[in-house]
């Protein structure tokens, strides 16, 4: 077995460096704001107020908007359904997953997703059903200290195929995923965010075969993410890197780094308005135990915000 070459040394080293690099960019503005309690500079704040930081992390891909911290009011419920039109061409139905997620009090958040798939009667039949759910917890803004834009998060998802789905729909295992997340304006003046989180992906056999996609690790796994997002007028853009290991909590010794630049257009008929529309272009290239992919993916979310107004935030 060959040993590795420099280059796929540092290509695995991307990822914690990324996670250094965010996780220590906080330690600047947080030690410039201890040294100087007393200084209340008005005019630089201004930018960071007129930054909505709820919806622009709501509006970010999934993966991110699940688990970094977010600064919704107390009782805003958002309902989403997310079509994967791509199926219409490549399966011979159509996955719906819908869901929802609930700010109910000030520091917890609860969600919960059912995925659902349809026969589209443009190939052969294959059914309609639901094949899995996935349900959220999420603890936010632990260290209310640091809530002047930043958050820190711990989170527990939890995913389980239901019934008898067509066999690519699941891989016939139970996903116990623990998390802590955490963000911080880089430069608040760019609405630049900086995010890390580090998880855990734990596996539990199902009566279901096993049925793993390629690059998925068969075993326990340590998950560490780390990234960017900024926000522009007419869309969102985010740089995220990930390393998923197995080597740490199970006996299978392999890895998978990935790195997915992805782009979030927003929509709405009006401002104001409740419902919108998420369009989410992104790539994807990937290292792991199966070889290297490189790819583009497309994704469509609709939300419907319903806001309670409780007077907190």
């Amino acid at each position: 077995m060959s040993s590795p070459t420099p280059l796929h040394r540092l290509v695995r080293l991307l990822p914690l460096a990324l996670l250094g690099t965010a996780l220590a960019s906080s330690l600047p503005a947080a030690g410039a704001a201890a040294s100087a309690p007393s200084a209340q500079p008005a005019t630089p704040a201004a930018p960071a107020s007129r930054w909505d930081l709820a919806d622009f992390i709501d509006g970010l891909p999934d993966l991110l908007a699940e688990r970094l911290p977010g600064f919704d009011r107390t009782g805003v419920l958002r309902l989403y359904v997310r079509p994967h039109f791509g199926d219409l061409i490549r399966r011979d139905y159509l996955r719906v997953p819908f869901g929802a997620r609930a700010k109910i009090t000030e520091n917890f958040e609860g969600s919960g997703e059912f995925q659902t798939y349809f026969t589209h009667g443009i190939s052969d039949a294959a059914g309609y059903g639901l094949s899995g759910l996935r349900l959220g917890a999420k603890c936010e803004h632990v260290l209310p200290s640091l809530n002047d834009g930043a958050g820190f998060s711990l989170g527990l998802n939890f995913q389980t195929p239901l019934s008898r789905p067509p066999q690519d729909l699941t891989d016939g295992h139970r996903h116990t995923q623990p998390y802590v997340a955490a963000t911080r304006p880089l430069i608040p003046d760019w609405k630049l965010l900086g995010f890390a989180s580090v998880g855990a992906d734990l596996l539990d056999r199902t009566p279901m075969p096993a049925h793993f996609g390629r690059n998925q690790l068969h075993a326990n796994s340590l998950i560490f993410v780390a990234g960017a997002a900024r926000e522009w007028p007419r869309f969102r853009a985010s740089l995220t890197a990930t390393l998923t290991t197995s080597s740490l909590l199970s006996n299978e010794n392999k890895h998978v780094y990935a790195l997915r630049p992805e782009i979030v257009v927003p929509w709405k008929v009006r401002p104001a308005a409740h419902t919108q529309i998420l369009l989410t272009l992104g790539g994807r290239t990937l290292w792991g135990p199966d070889g290297h992919e490189l790819g583009l993916s497309s994704s469509v979310r609709i939300e419907f915000l319903l806001r309670r107004d409780r007077g907190s935030k």
